[in-house]
């Protein structure tokens, strides 16, 4: 394998009609996955740079003219709507757009960065939002934006289940858009009658998809009998001295989906309500202790909504890690636990090699250090 850097592709002197796709792949086979890695890096690298002179040919336009009017057939309404608003925000943030360009930002991080940074702290997100993923600035963004009893009304008025057969294959088919409390409810209801589907002692689970399906059409054949229970409820948390760091918000939501105050206060009277001072010290409930009290639970799923590895997005199956094991007398509180899900949980101290280290209050605040193996001790963390 050729350890010389990958030879670059010169677009200008390829003709349309000659390019060859997999000749190209033939010819960067032979070369090391650290010259290929190059070649990604400096091809995103000037990706961004022609974005951005997009954005800025389309902030010109969109001074000169209103482009809805004049809509560009060759990208989707939602992808034009999104340029103007992230070329229009890109105009007061001069260092978030210079660290674009120099390619420390891709495009899934500037979008919603966009709508988190304000001209104050601009300086300090064209710094942050490198490290931050996409995913959590994306619920960042989603925080910052304050809905509307005219955006509750909207959610409502979208909302459809529709069906449809399909004859030949003996299936009917469908599909249901909900509004955030409702959809949230209908979700978590199928979810728990989902888990508690254990198959017979020894038989394998069944696909968590077959699970939903059945609990659905189980719903659907004893609805005369289905009663709400404490867990389908919603969770009101209503925060005390929150910290409004993100451009002034200080709305409500339900599993992470923003929602109106109006909406709130209809749910108020059928709900769980949880206060929480966003300003009182974390509660440290000692050392070596295994179990993880329910108001520390519920502060973490609300933090920690995904895995916190870095770069993992999954939701599903997330289990309690403490950063210092339990087995070497690690604390149980919210600066030292996080969420996991079961593929990275395993690569942790004591029985892994690697180790997260930093502040987990921060969506950015988490790294990953490899260390060496020491001797396994305990149970798993």
């Amino acid at each position: 394998m050729s350890s010389t850097p990958a030879p670059r592709l010169d677009p200008a002197a390829v003709d349309d009609a000659e390019y060859d796709f997999g000749a190209r792949v033939d010819a960067l086979r032979c070369h090391s996955t650290k010259s290929l890695r190059a070649v990604v890096a400096d091809a995103r690298r000037e990706q961004q740079q022609w974005r951005l002179e997009e954005l800025v040919a389309i902030r010109v336009l969109d001074d000169r003219e209103p482009l809805d009017a004049v809509p560009d057939a060759s990208v989707s309404a939602r992808t034009a709507r999104t340029n103007r608003e992230v070329a229009r925000s890109l105009e007061s943030l001069p260092k978030v757009a210079a660290a674009a360009w120099s390619g420390e930002l891709t495009w899934d991080q500037l979008q919603p960065l966009t709508e988190v940074a304000t001209p104050a702290s601009d300086a300090e997100w064209a710094v942050r939002g490198r490290t931050t993923s996409p995913v959590d600035l994306q619920r960042m963004a989603r925080s910052a934006k304050t809905v509307t009893s005219a955006d509750a009304e909207a959610r409502r008025a979208a909302r459809c289940v529709t069906s449809w057969r399909d004859a030949d294959r003996g299936m009917v088919f469908g599909k249901w858009a909900l509004p955030d409390v409702d959809g949230v409810l209908v979700e978590k209801v199928l979810d728990h009658m989902a888990e508690r589907m254990r198959p017979t002692k020894g038989m394998a689970w069944d696909s968590l998809a077959h699970r939903k399906a059945d609990a659905f059409v189980d719903l659907c054949t004893h609805y005369a009998d289905a009663t709400t229970s404490k867990r389908s409820k919603a969770l009101v948390i209503i925060h005390t001295n929150r910290d409004a760091t993100n451009r002034g918000a200080t709305g409500s939501d339900v599993d992470g989906i923003p929602i109106a105050d109006a909406t709130v206060q209809q749910v108020l009277t059928d709900a769980r309500v949880v206060e929480h001072d966003d300003a009182a010290p974390a509660i440290d409930y000692g050392s070596g202790r295994m179990g993880i009290p329910v108001a520390l639970e519920r502060e973490l799923a609300r933090r920690d909504p995904h895995c916190r590895y870095p770069g993992c997005e999954r939701t599903r199956g997330l289990q309690f890690h403490h950063l210092d094991p339990v087995a070497w007398n690690g604390h149980t509180s919210r600066k030292h636990v996080v969420r996991l899900c079961p593929e990275h949980h395993p690569r942790m101290e004591p029985h892994g090699t690697e180790r997260l280290v930093g502040n987990p209050d921060l969506p950015d605040g988490l790294r990953i250090i490899d260390v060496e193996q020491r001797e396994r001790a305990g149970p798993a963390p």
